[in-house]
């Protein structure tokens, strides 16, 4: 009785010197469980598992011997789908990298929900806590910021031909045939990433917003088929693939593909979001990278996500608190410097140091500053799910589907979402 006694005082005070990181597994002794690490599950679409990440959860994991963080990584084109399956048969990891729609989409009820109770809720800025809640409620810690999607361009390139930053799609042809005589790829294209073909067509779509046009798509007063400017993007996005303007290998060419011929100055633009430039400049740090608007009629607006990205719980984890502890160290403002540096967000919390860089710089002042930006369409869209639009779209760009064939049948796929989900309207 007298061992027994010592063994389970024993694992008692290791669990309190590890700050609550060593679990108890009843299919093992006391002296086993002691020495073995709780393993905490963190999975994440396998373009989100970058380097600065990984050097934080090793420092984590020295700070905390007690745990372990073991990476799930997911190929970006199953990622929504088996979140999905995972959570249907209750095989969550114990932590997820989850933006609000996607968690939406999945149910509220699979997640830990987070309040006032947690040391890091009362340092979040309002708008980062207010663009994560779903009904007024969190359900993980904010980690993703303010983040801008559109053209990214290689000014030297600009500059050398003496080209200035187009405002409409006529222009932009202009410049994409002025680079195109050089030998360069005017534009990159890495459509087997199928996440990666719509963000030309969602950035324009996005600026007819100042009509309503949101509002009575989701009200059901209007189809996307009935859009015709919708349909004029499409084509326009055919079309620079059809006239020349992209690589010739686009649909086997991959995100990484596209980092590569950026930075070795082959390439002059890419669709993408500030996370591609971080990208860029890693792989070669000479490499100068701006970024623009995609260009509509002359509209001149940035579309940004207000950033929807949390660290989320399962409930059904084994390891709740040692995740709660998890969240909390990456909370201190030193850690989310380095992951929303990493980004190219803008902080997350208000005693956060990090300093804008001058790209990043000039976006804020041009821009986010003075309300010339658009909400992505992801944020638009929060809660659907896009990646039948995403997949037809690449199809389109092989020549399987027209652009009116891409939006009838997304026409059918939303309003089934719609339906399901017994919004007004359906």
């Amino acid at each position: 009785m007298k061992n027994r006694f010592m063994g389970v005082l024993t694992g008692l005070l290791v669990c309190l010197v590890l700050g609550g990181c060593v679990g108890e597994d009843h299919g093992k002794t006391n002296d086993e469980t002691v020495n073995e690490p709780v393993i905490l599950t963190l999975m994440m679409p396998q373009s989100h598992d970058k380097d600065f990440l990984q050097e934080l959860l090793k420092e984590y994991e020295k700070e905390n011997p007690g745990c372990r963080i073991e990476v799930q990584r997911i190929p970006d084109n199953q990622w929504t789908d088996l979140v999905k399956s995972k959570a249907a048969v209750g095989e969550m990891p114990d932590m997820i990298r989850i933006d609000r729609g996607l968690l939406e989409e999945v149910g509220t009820d699979h997640f830990v929900e987070f309040g006032e109770d947690e040391s890091w809720y009362g340092r979040i800025i309002e708008e980062q806590k207010v663009n994560k809640e779903i009904e007024g409620h969190l359900y993980g810690l904010p980690v993703g910021s303010v983040s801008s999607v559109g053209i990214i361009y290689n000014p030297e390139i600009f500059q050398r031909l003496n080209l200035s930053v187009p405002h409409n799609m006529e222009e932009f042809r202009r410049i994409c045939e002025s680079i195109k005589k050089e030998g360069l790829t005017p534009l990159y294209a890495s459509d087997k990433d199928s996440w990666t073909t719509p963000l030309f067509f969602s950035c324009m779509a996005v600026q007819l917003t100042e009509n309503h046009l949101w509002e009575r798509l989701m009200n059901n007063q209007i189809k996307w088929s009935e859009v015709p400017e919708f349909e004029t993007m499409l084509c326009d996005m055919e079309a620079l693939h059809r006239e020349g303007y992209t690589n010739q290998d686009y649909l086997e060419a991959t995100y990484n593909g596209a980092v590569e011929a950026f930075a070795a100055g082959k390439a002059a633009m890419y669709t993408s979001g500030q996370f591609f430039i971080q990208d860029v400049i890693k792989k070669n740090p000479e490499r100068e990278v701006m970024m623009m608007p995609v260009p509509y009629d002359n509209k001149d607006f940035l579309a940004v996500l207000s950033g929807p990205g949390m660290f989320a719980v399962s409930k059904d984890s084994e390891h709740i608190e040692e995740a709660r502890h998890f969240l909390e160290w990456f909370s201190a403002p030193e850690h989310m410097d380095v992951f929303n540096k990493g980004w190219s967000h803008m902080p997350v919390f208000q005693d956060q140091k990090m300093v804008l860089n001058s790209w990043q710089q000039f976006l804020y002042d041009t821009y986010i500053s003075k309300n010339k930006t658009v909400p992505e369409i992801s944020e638009v869209l929060s809660g659907i799910n896009k990646n039948e639009f995403w997949n037809n779209q690449r199809e389109m760009i092989a020549g399987q589907m027209t652009a009116r064939q891409v939006l009838e049948e997304w026409d059918r796929d939303f309003a089934e979402q719609m339906k399901f989900k017994g919004k007004p309207g359906w």
